[in-house]
């Protein structure tokens, strides 16, 4: 039951930022912090998040890293009442969970999710983007695996991530693989490489070769998925990578147009992209 453990406290962490949709009067002025969602939309446009965001490619991907000194730390036991002394902090973590609000319309949803492992007393956290209907799809694919948990297609994703975060490791990321739009047999090999490696007495990393699909600021290194030691890709994998390579091109025909300076106006540019 201690994978559990922190199941409520997650739960009321991020659920604030689920909604259905905005009201049909919302405008980009109604934004609770216009420049951090700018920010946020910009980096997430620029990375992998773009095939989320505009694309139907991947159900969910990553949209930004966090990290704030709000876990335990050595002096503090499971059960204290009083754990996070700075309010800053705490403000900081509401500005991020009201983007992630305001930014959560349509097929779209925004997630903050804390990790479960800590560092010291830093907690690290993930802004996810999911498209609902994507996710939907991918637990209907592979219900055999999330019906586990009493997943179907209807289950809120921010559900879905909370258990899927704390639960064992191969099934974490055997979930996580899937969610993330990775190739079933790219899914199949890391899990199973994983097991390799946890059960041999030395814990020998086993080689494998990688296939990257690119994203604006990176050829490699990003939406990258791990492959046998000398895999050769198939048509799954072919298909991927040119139906994404014409996702960023058609991104970066667009792009240029809504840089001002040295910034990006990712508001403006992901809603010309969606219609």
């Amino acid at each position: 039951m201690k994978k559990y453990a922190y199941f409520l406290f997650i739960f009321a962490f991020f659920i604030a930022c689920k909604t259905n949709q905005l009201p049909q009067n919302h405008t980009k002025s109604d934004l609770s912090n216009r420049i951090l969602a700018d920010s946020v939309l910009a980096y997430a446009l620029d990375h992998e998040a773009l095939y989320t965001l505009t694309d139907t490619l991947k159900p969910m991907s990553s949209v930004k890293f966090l990290r704030f000194a709000v876990a335990k730390d050595s002096t503090q036991k499971d059960g204290d009442y009083k754990i996070v002394t700075k309010d800053s902090l705490l403000k900081k973590m509401e500005e991020y969970q009201k983007v992630c609000k305001d930014l959560s319309q349509g097929d779209w949803q925004f997630i903050m999710m804390p990790f479960e492992r800590t560092d010291k007393n830093i907690r690290n956290i993930e802004i996810y983007v999911v498209r609902k209907s994507v996710f939907a799809k991918k637990i209907q694919q592979y219900q055999s695996f999330f019906g586990q948990w009493g997943f179907t297609p209807s289950t809120d994703p921010a559900v879905v991530l909370a258990v899927v975060e704390y639960e064992t490791k191969w099934d974490r990321n055997r979930a996580y693989g899937y969610l993330f739009g990775y190739p079933a047999h790219a899914v199949d090999f890391f899990v199973e490489a994983q097991k390799i490696q946890d059960s041999s007495p030395d814990k020998k990393f086993v080689t494998r070769d990688f296939f990257a699909i690119p994203v604006f600021v990176k050829e490699k290194g990003y939406f990258t998925y791990a492959t046998p030691k000398g895999y050769k890709p198939t048509e799954v994998d072919s298909i991927l990578f040119k139906a994404a390579t014409q996702t960023l091109e058609k991104y970066k025909s667009f792009r240029g147009k809504y840089v001002v300076g040295k910034g990006l106006h990712g508001l403006d540019l992901w809603e010309k992209l969606r219609n």
